[in-house]
This record gives C-alpha cells, structure tokens and sequence, in this order.
C-alpha cells in the first residue's frame, strides 16, 4: 500500500458529494460548491469522490490567475474533449465579448450528450467572466440530464494563511444563488481534526506524531493540510508537544512574512515582535511596554503595523487591543527574533505580572540555574498534577529540574520529573535523565523509577528485579521518603510484566495488590485499573473485567483513558468490535484533547479492530502510526507487539515486502526483550503470512511458536484459533488434525467465545474435507460462516467461502463452487484483501472453474435455462415465469429439472440462493 496516496478524513463531505450525485443520477441534477481557504484539499476532495464513481464522464476544467482576462479560455482549452463538442465550434466563431447565453446553450446539449457526467471547475474564482457564466447558464438548461456540476473555489479577496498571489475576484453572484437554490449543494471545506492530521503525518512519511503533538499542529494551523505538510520536514515529533512555545511557520510564508517586515521602521518591528511574545491576543500598553516605545513611536508603529496587515484591532476595544491576522503571523514574527532578542523580550513580559509571568520567566531563563524559579515551576506542576493536566505538569517538572543546582534537592526533583514524563507518555523524554536516576542513590522509589524506565525499555528481567526489590522495601516499611502511594504504583508495574510474560499468578498476585493498596493520585488508581482488568481479561474472566469498567468513558476523570483503552482492548477480544472501536476511538480523540495517553498500544489494537472488521486501509495506517508514536517516544517493549499488528493487514492485502519486513522486526525484538506476548505475536504475524498465502507448512511452523509461547486463556486475544489442526487437516494429515483440534479444545478456558467458536468450525470443515465426510465439511462451513456474519468479520468470512468452494467442488457440484470461490473473490476485492483474491483466482483455476464475471457460474445452461435460473433468483414462482417468458408451467418445470443436473443443486431453494449469490 502506497501510504503516500492514501486519503484522510473527509467522511462526511465525501457522504455529501455522493448523495448530491444519487439525486443527480436520478433525474433531479445538483450543482455544487466547494469553496475553503487554500491548503485545506478542496480539489483532493473532489478527486477523491470522483474515484469513487464508475461508469461516469469527467471533464476537468482548471482556471489560472494568470488567463483571468482571456475570454472563453478554460472552455477552449477543454471542450474539445467532449465527442462532437458544437461548444468547440461556437467559440471558434464567437466574438471574445459575445454573450454568454449563445455558449452555454451548445454547452448544455454537449453536456447532455455526453450524460452520465460530472463537470468540474477547478479554481472557478480565477475562471474568465465569459467562460464561468456560459457554465452557469449550461447548468441552469440541465433540468433532468444526469450531469452533475462542481464549481472549486476560494472565498472572494485575499488569504493570508498562504500567499495567494493577487485578490481574488470570488465567483459572480448569480453563482451564489445558484448554489443557495433548491439544487444547490454548499460545501465549506474546514481543516482536518487533531486525529486526522496524526493520519496525514503518517501518509507523508512522519508516522511519530502523538496525539498531544497533533493536538499543538492543530492549534497552529487549524488543521489545514496544506499547512501541515509544509510544517512537517521542519518538526521534531518528539518535543512538538512538550514544546509550549509558538510552533515555528512554514518557511514559504515565515520568508514572506519577513520579506514583508523588512519594509517596516524598527519602531513597527520591536513593537509586532514583543506582541508576539505576548500571545495572539495583546494589549497594547502591554507591548508598547514590552517594546519600549510610547508617545508618537508607538502611534506610528501600530499604524504602519495595521496597514500592513501583521496586526488588526479587536472590535470593541477601543483600541486597546489587538491580535494578529492570524496563528502563522504570530509564529513568524515570533521566530523571527534570535533566541537571546526572544529571551529579553520575555523577561520585560515576566515583569507585567499575571497567569503568564511564570511562563515567561521561564523561557526567559532557559539554560540558566534559578533555585528559586525552580521552586516555584515545581508547586506549578503539582497544581497542574493535582487538576489532571498531566503533559503540561510533566512539562513543568522539567522546568523545575533543569533550573535546579546540584544537591540533595535535585535526587527527589529528578525522580518526581522522570516519573512525571513516563506518566504522561514522554518515555524519550525520560531517557534523557537515565544517569541523573542512577545517581539519585538506593530505595525503593529509585528502584521503582529505574525499573518503570527499564520495562518501557524492553529489558523486563532487569525491570522485574528492581520493581520487586522497591515492593519488598515498601512492604516492610524500611523507607519512608517516597510518594505515598508508591506502593500500588510498584505493584501495578509487576502486574505488567506478569502480563507480558503471562505469568498468571503474577497478574492475580499483583493486581490485586495495586487494586488494594491505598492510593492518593488518580492516575494511579486509572493505571491500577487498567493493569488488573488486562490481567483479568488474559486469565479468562473478561467480562468480570469488562463489569469492572463500566464507567471507563466517564468524562473528566484524571487518568481515565488507562481504563477506556482497558475497555477497548477486552471488547476486541471478546467480539464485541463496535464497541472496541468506539472505546479506542475514543482514547485517541480525548488524547488529542490534551488527556495523556499511557497506553501507547491503543493505535495498535485499533489497527486489530480495523482489521478484523475488514477496514484493511485504515488498519494498515493506524498500524503505522502507533509503530510511529512507539518508536519516536522510545517504548521499545511494545515494538514486537506492534509490528505484528502491523503485518496482519499488509498480508491480506498481499503486500508481501511490508508484511516481511514487519515480521522480521517483530521476530527481531521479540528474541531480544525475551517476553512471552511478544514472541506469541511474532509467531502470530508469520500465521498471519502463511494464512494469505495459502502455505500449510509455514502455518504449521507459526502454530509450533504460538503454542511454545501463549497460553493466554483468553482466547479471543487472536483469530488463529486451533492453528496447528487447522495447518495439519489442509496438508492431508487429518488424524493428527482432529488429535489436535481434541486438545486445543480440551484447554479452552472460554470454549463460549463465538470467534473461537468459528475457527473450530472452520477446522472442522478442513478435517472433514481431508476425510471425505463432504456434508459433514459443508455443514460446518455453513455455520462458520454464519458466525463471520453474526460477528462483523468479512475476511474470515471470505476464507469460509474459498473453502466452501472447494468441498463443493469436492461433490462435483461447479456451478456452486464457482458461486462460492465467486463470491470469495468479489468479498475479497471489495476489502481490498488481494492476497484471499489471488487465493479465489488460483482455487477457480485449479478446479478448472470461471468466476470472474456472474454467467461464468452458469456455463453450460441454454439462454432459456439462464432466464429461468434468474428468475428464480428474483424468487419468481413457475406460473410467473412461464407468463414472462411465454412458455408453459409444464415447459419450465422441465427446464428446471434440466437445470438442476447441470448445475448441480438440489432444489429450488439452493438454485434461489445460487442465482442471487452469482448475480452480485
């Protein structure tokens, strides 16, 4: 999958364009407009939909500010592609000042000819006044043809977010009421939302954007794409969200900006630049005291500023106020100083006092040591602690610590500040204090900060030492210097490496232990939470664990997306991927909000969620972004886990490079972190591998490493279910099979779980088909896939019918096999899932069976006998036919009889229920 095509977001203006066409394509046609600032992917909307169409003409027609004045030019320059276009010929004899109408009238003909058509203008506000109203006037002539306008354009004057060269005319006004009008469709393109642009870096190459990070780019930008990709190669992902200050422009427009400044008198450029410092928003006594200007300076600098456009006054202030013109503005200006110039700036600002004068001393102070500052960073961060806000405590913690002098009030800071930042999800951030840690001394709360880092490291041996030596001191009570609810902290810790290693007694004996224990933070009661539930969905109790988070989405709750992403994890597992969805949906959209994600894995199991419900594209892109976010923030135990997630949808869709490399890395830092879950799922990532590509072998080898390494009593945690009978009955070998698929269910701790419950069935099938027992093997492939269908899972429900295709190929029934392996081809083409087509394909070849179009599935009928089975399909009894096809009820029953045998179908039911299925 080529990441860089993929398409983000726009739901539902994508709905809004393809209802507007379905009225169009009934006789009721539409005009429509897009207009949006520029950046914000108008045309790339309209391209993306029109993709979407079959079976409709396009015709593009692009204007260009610099053809504004050249009359009838984007009509010329296009029409010609109609088929006998009389427009091309009009235009050719016209006068440049003729009137519209004459035009539009050939226009509308041609456009009608060449119906069923979409007509685009591009860039319509550039378009020449000749050509745009000719359209216009086409569009009001086109009552009932099935053609469907869309006029792309700007709102009317200048934009400054991006140099926009001349102000635009906007479109004439009879435009406006055209698409203000019963057939009008207005559609105003906004940016992208904070979880979106996560989605955009990713397909532009920069998949370690965090939420907090999205969140910051969101706030500079509104979310315009064009914005953003410029933005991009300038940004470190790491530190955009713990950095408070303005985010810097991007240069095409910081250069032009500047370029702008330099025109200014020094006066106009102190004053723009200590608003700057100031925020967005400013009073002007403020900056003019910041500046150090007054008197006549300051009068003619705020003039000059406002007839440059860097600065407008905030409508009734009385003057007194003023913002800039917009985000990008500021940020340039802003950066425009040198760091030392920013840094003065700040301090003059620190002296007006106010919320933001501890802000500005500290930037003001970077690089400095302040004992005092320091103190008073570190009382801010508790209170921001205290509230929930815990990337921007975590922030000040690191404030408090940098400006601390050596000595014994530096150990307690760098313990509470690393800590701090691993909690809110910078563990990069705390790496950079590894030595600092180290040198704090003994005690349990050193080794509880050392072996929380060691563990998001990936060296869990070296982890669990510390964190058991921490629980040991804390149990007997030998050092009372440590945060108060250290205890559950250190316990919720073990209860995660029982969990990654499955140790069972580790997960009871733990969690329960961090459940209990006291606690004075809320966080981490949210991550005690989160540990016990896991370990209790692994254990097999899910739905005790489930009941135990019920109030996960509960808004407000510090610490809360612990629990929701708990929630969304045990819903996967347990079939319940509606609710899956929503909940790590949910935890990412909040993450964006400003709540700090923990659980780096919620974009991974999204990615699962996707998967499974056969979003394949979306799944390979979530997949990518939590790979992204785990690898810039430094989690390395989560790697294995997470490239395996990843490889599962790059197989379906048969990219074999990608899905190869994932594994790789999977198996790579699998082997090296030593844990159980993570070495399960690189095996399960070369099952998932050896499944699209049909390889029994390889599937029996996964199944060997699945087995060797996971024993969750979970079972829903994977789709592979009973993979070693599964591998064994397709390579002929169904006595150990059904020896297998014995034992595999003998060690079911949830033998009810539905997913479970298909694969066996699905096994079942195989081994039935391996022994011949060919009703036995359709019996138990029809209810697979009647539990794919009750689950929501549309590949394993392909899978179930390539193998259906095959028994009944087994009873020499083609003409159902060919519906069936059909059918398969066409699930697996619409999931984008072209490895199981491939699959379809190969299966129809070897049996010597056509299904790539719906009559391949009846060669062999007579025309007559392929009405009467098509009717059928329409559930039309014999009497019906006969009247239809003007013959006998004795004649069709005949026919039928006929059809039966060559076919290959029972009765009447099945040859309904084979008519519909190859008709789709």
């Amino acid at each position: 999958m080529d990441l860089s095509r993929s398409f983000v977001g726009r739901g539902p203006e994508l709905a809004l364009l393809s209802d507007a066409w379905a009225a169009t394509a009934g006789g009721d046609p539409r005009i429509v407009g897009v207009t949006g600032a520029p950046g914000t992917g108008k045309t790339r909307l309209v391209e993306e939909f029109l993709n979407g169409l079959s079976g409709v003409t396009t015709l593009w027609l692009a204007a260009d500010e610099n053809e504004v004045d050249l009359q009838w030019e984007i009509l010329r320059l296009t029409v010609g592609r109609l088929p006998g276009s009389a427009t091309a010929e009009s235009i050719r004899s016209v006068d440049p000042h003729a009137n519209p109408v004459f035009i539009g009238d050939a226009l509308a003909g041609d456009l009608s000819r060449a119906a069923p058509l979409v007509l685009v203008v591009d860039d319509a506000h550039w378009a020449d006044r000749a050509s745009i109203e000719a359209i216009r006037y086409a569009a009001r002539r086109l009552h009932s043809a099935p053609v469907m306008v869309v006029v792309v354009h700007h709102p009317p004057g200048a934009v400054r977010r991006i140099p926009d060269g001349q102000p635009n005319p906007g479109l004439p006004d009879g435009w406006r009421r055209m698409i203000e009008s019963d057939r009008g469709v207005a559609l105003e393109i906004e940016g992208l939302v904070p979880d979106e642009l996560m989605q955009l870096a990713a397909v532009h190459g920069r998949p370690g954007l965090s939420p907090a990070a999205a969140a910051r780019l969101w706030e500079l930008t509104d979310g315009n794409p064009l914005h953003v990709r410029h933005l991009l190669p300038q940004l470190s992902m790491r530190t955009l969200a713990a950095d408070s200050s303005p985010l810097p422009a991007p240069y095409s427009i910081a250069g032009t900006i500047a370029s702008h400044l330099a025109t200014c008198r020094a006066a106009t450029r102190d004053l723009v630049s200590a608003a700057a410092v100031l925020g967005e928003r400013f009073r002007l006594s403020d900056a003019a005291a910041v500046a150090s200007l007054d008197g006549a300076a300051l009068t003619g600098a705020t003039t000059e500023a406002l007839a440059a456009g860097l600065i407008v006054e905030v409508p009734g202030a009385g003057g007194r106020e003023f913002e800039f013109a917009d985000r990008l503005t500021r940020s340039s200006l802003y950066h425009d100083r040198a760091l030392a110039q920013r840094q003065e700036l700040h301090r003059r600002a620190a002296l007006l006092g106010g919320p933001d004068a501890l802000a500005h001393r500290l930037t003001a102070a970077a690089g400095g040591i302040d004992a005092e500052l320091a103190d008073e960073a570190e009382q801010a961060a508790r209170e921001r602690w205290r509230s929930g806000d815990l990337s921007a405590a975590a922030a000040m913690y690191r404030h408090a610590l940098e400006l601390t002098p050596r000595g014994p009030a530096r150990a307690a800071r760098v313990l509470t500040t690393v800590e701090a930042l691993l909690v809110a999800g910078d563990a990069a951030g705390a790496k950079d204090y590894e030595s600092d840690v180290a040198a704090t001394g003994e005690g349990p709360w050193t080794d509880y900060v050392e072996g929380y880092q060691l563990l998001l490291g990936g060296r869990i041996p070296e982890a669990s030492e510390l964190l058991r030596r921490s629980l040991t001191a804390l149990r007997a009570g030998d050092s009372p210097d440590h945060p108060a609810d250290l205890r559950p902290r250190v316990a919720a810790q073990l209860a995660i490496i029982g969990i990654l290693t499955l140790n069972y007694a580790e997960m009871a004996e733990y969690g329960i232990e961090a459940i209990e224990a006291p606690w004075t933070e809320p966080w981490v009661a949210a991550y005690t939470r989160f540990a016990r539930a896991i370990g209790l969905a692994l254990s097999g109790q899910a739905e005790d664990a489930a009941a135990a988070l019920t109030d996960a989405d509960t808004p407000g709750a510090a610490g809360a997306l612990d629990a929701l992403c708990a929630r969304g994890m045990i819903a996967l597992w347990t079939d319940r991927l509606a609710e899956a969805d929503r909940d790590l949906r949910q935890a990412v959209a909040r993450a964006t909000a400003g709540e700090a994600l923990r659980i780096g894995q919620a974009l991974g199991f999204l990615s699962e969620v996707e998967y499974r419900r056969g979003e394949l594209a979306d799944s390979v892109l979530h997949a990518e972004l939590s790979l992204g976010d785990a690898e810039e923030n430094l989690r390395v135990w989560e790697y294995a886990i997470l490239h395996a997630l990843a490889c599962y949808p790059r197989a379906a869709r048969g990219e074999w490079a990608a899905a190869d490399g994932h594994v790789r890395a999977a198996a790579h830092w699998a082997g090296l972190i030593g844990a159980g879950s993570g070495l399960a799922y690189a095996a399960g990532g070369l099952a998932a591998i050896a499944q699209a590509k049909g390889d029994a072998s390889a599937l029996l080898a996964a199944a060997s490493d699945i087995e060797q390494h996971y024993d969750s009593q979970e079972p829903g945690t994977h789709l592979f279910g009973p993979l070693r009978a599964d591998a064994l009955a397709q390579l002929g070998r169904p006595a150990e099979a059904r020896a297998s698929l014995a034992a595999f269910r003998a060690g079911l701790a949830r033998p009810d779980r539905r997913s479970v419950q298909l694969s066996i069935a699905r096994v079942e099938a195989q081994i039935a088909l391996a022994e011949n027992r060919l009703k036995d093997a359709l019996r138990h492939a029809g209810d697979a896939l009647g539990l794919a269908t009750e689950i929501g899972l549309p590949l394993e429900g392909a899978r179930i019918n390539l193998l259906t295709g095959q028994i009944l190929a087994t009873l020499e029934r083609r003409a159902p096999a060919a519906a069936a392996l059909r059918t398969a081809l066409l699930q697996a083409r619409a999931l984008g899932a072209t490895a199981y087509a491939e699959q379809a394909v190969d299966a129809a070849r070897t049996l010597g069976l056509s299904i790539e179009t719906p009559e391949a599935v009846f060669a062999g009928l007579t025309a007559t006998e392929l009405s009467i089975a098509k009717l059928i399909g329409r559930n039309r009894t014999n009497k019906e036919i006969a009247t239809e096809l003007s013959l006998s009820v004795k004649t069709v029953e005949g026919h039928l009889t006929s059809i039966y045998r060559k076919l290959g179908v029972g009765d009447r039911i099945e040859l309904r229920h084979l008519a519909s299925r190859s008709s789709s």
